[in-house]
């Protein structure tokens, strides 16, 4: 069980994690990783990360409480409502806290047939209400000048350091969902190919993850960084807490791209907003292309969800132009 292995080496305290919120957890795997190794790395590998935040916020704001213990228990309903809040004030949708619901309920299972607890408590709390409105994000199609805004301006402030103008570029390269990204190992990559490879992406595909030649420069600055400053990880992103070197999580990706949203005047930029712009790039030249970038099965999906829709004044305009040329 390799990948369940692997995870066992990660101890509490490099975390910010009550020790006994992260055995407890690993338990918790270890009888997922039975059941089912391939999703251990997939679906538990998510599950994990949800629950890494609200082990966090529970040794930080809630007295380093242990999950499972009765006072915990009895009070939930009261501590997962300040944590939602919590989520909240960091920006979180209705739909994300549903995700860390999932995670967090799905570990009380397991617990409740363990009988480590005598109910689930979420029982006794009511599911974030999601409309279509709360499901929807604000498409974002970069311009080729603010995607040369963008790296001109983290060239340029101290703000952005390698590892932001790194994953600008090879989200941007490689047109790549933010799953495939975080999990991306120095094992993988072939620097002078240009490429990461055996990359299981959304789909199921196995394929690799590509990039351009001002990537490949960031990629070996970012190596000779790592090597300096004495970094160790399988992982080509990290972060640092308390002297130890973790995969950064994609929360943390998150916000490190809302940031450079911020360049070009967008509050709310996603790593899908890079997706979908490379991919739109691409499409209005080629949707072949575009497609096979994508991993889409057909270009229909490319068309419909990654393609920016023309403005009225355009197809009006388009419109007037075949009239003028049918003698209208």
């Amino acid at each position: 069980m390799k990948k369940y292995e692997v995870a066992t080496k990660v101890e509490g305290k490099e975390l910010g994690i009550s020790q006994k919120n992260i055995d407890i957890y690993f338990k918790y795997l270890q009888s997922c990783a039975i059941k089912s190794q391939d999703t251990v790395g997939t679906t538990y590998k998510t599950y994990f990360d949800n629950m890494k935040l609200f082990f966090q916020y529970l040794k930080e704001f809630e007295g380093n409480r242990y999950i499972l213990s009765a006072d915990t228990q009895k009070n939930f309903t009261d501590i997962w409502e300040r944590y939602c809040s919590y989520c909240f004030s960091r920006g979180n949708s209705r739909v994300t806290v549903n995700k860390k619901r999932t995670a967090c309920s799905t570990f009380f299972e397991w617990c409740l047939k363990r009988r480590l607890i005598k109910v689930n408590p979420f029982i006794y709390v009511e599911k974030l209400k999601v409309t279509a409105g709360d499901k929807r994000r604000n498409s974002y199609f970069l311009t080729a000048s603010q995607i040369w805004e963008i790296n001109y301006v983290m060239k340029n402030n101290k703000k952005f350091d390698i590892q932001d103008k790194l994953l600008f570029n090879l989200f941007l390269d490689s047109g790549a969902r933010i799953s495939e990204i975080y999990n991306l190992k120095l094992e993988q990559l072939d620097i002078e190919e240009m490429l990461f490879n055996n990359v299981r992406h959304k789909e199921g595909y196995i394929e690799p993850v590509i990039f351009f030649e001002e990537t490949k420069m960031l990629i070996k600055e970012w190596l000779q960084q790592r090597v300096l400053k004495g970094i160790n990880s399988e992982y080509l992103f990290v972060t640092t807490y308390n002297r130890k070197v973790n995969q950064m999580s994609k929360e943390t990706i998150r916000a490190r791209i809302r940031e450079i949203g911020k360049i070009v005047g967008i509050d709310n930029f996603y790593p899908h907003s890079i997706r979908k712009s490379i991919l739109n790039i691409t499409g209005q030249q080629n949707e072949n292309v575009a497609a096979a970038l994508g991993h889409h099965k057909n270009i229909d999906v490319t068309r419909e969800h990654y393609m920016k829709k023309k403005k009225l004044t355009e197809m009006r305009n388009t419109l007037l132009q075949i009239r003028t040329l049918a003698g209208l």
